[in-house]
């Protein structure tokens, strides 16, 4: 399957995970190992690629809307420089307990980001590091893998993952997305009901 989108979760996948749980600054990012290069592999062959977050600092008040649109401009901006793109960032900024449909495992930010890309679920993959992430991707109807970083190597381990594709990394899953080495899980990396 040539996937003409790859929809990204942050916190784990594109950056490490800040101490206090939130990214709340722009100069408290930092990329999880291989994610500028596997975000450059990744949009090379014009592929779209967006962003869809769970960010709930904004709903518990711990950071203004506008900062968190600052640290996302410093992601953007990095990605590219590196020879990378982020066409949309999807951001669900609700507290867990506000009951709305786009905070994962909620299929709704999956949903948006390929209404926005224009692109069939069936050409998507969705890319995460937690149980969580896999479930939206499955409930929105698309493809889903694992990579082993931020919550990933453990997240791995789940038996409600078992036969979800993983990769160390985002290195890892461009070079499979290139024609490359299978994903570590052995299974085929395909959306619900296609064969």
């Amino acid at each position: 399957m040539d996937f003409l989108h790859v929809i990204l979760d942050r916190d784990g996948v594109l950056n490490a995970e800040a101490p206090s749980g939130w990214v709340t600054r722009p100069e408290d990012w930092a990329w999880e190992r291989g994610a500028l290069e596997g975000l450059a592999r990744i949009g090379s062959r014009g592929r779209r690629v967006s962003v869809a977050t769970n960010q709930s600092c904004v709903g518990r008040g711990l950071v203004e809307i506008a900062a968190l649109d600052a640290v996302h401009a410093r992601m953007g901006a990095e990605a590219r420089a590196a020879g990378g793109r982020i066409d949309a960032v999807l951001v669900c900024p609700h507290a867990p307990d506000a009951g709305c449909e786009c905070r994962k495992p909620a299929p709704g930010l999956v949903i948006r980001a390929i209404r926005l890309a224009g692109i069939p679920a069936a050409r998507t993959l969705f890319v995460g590091d937690s149980e969580r992430d896999v479930e939206a991707g499955r409930r929105a109807g698309v493809a889903t893998a694992l990579v082993r970083t931020g919550k990933g190597a453990a997240s791995a381990a789940l038996p409600s993952l078992a036969g979800v594709p993983r990769f160390d990394d985002l290195v890892h899953l461009a070079a499979f997305l290139e024609g490359g080495a299978a994903p570590a899980a052995g299974a085929e990396l395909l959306a619900p009901g296609v064969s």
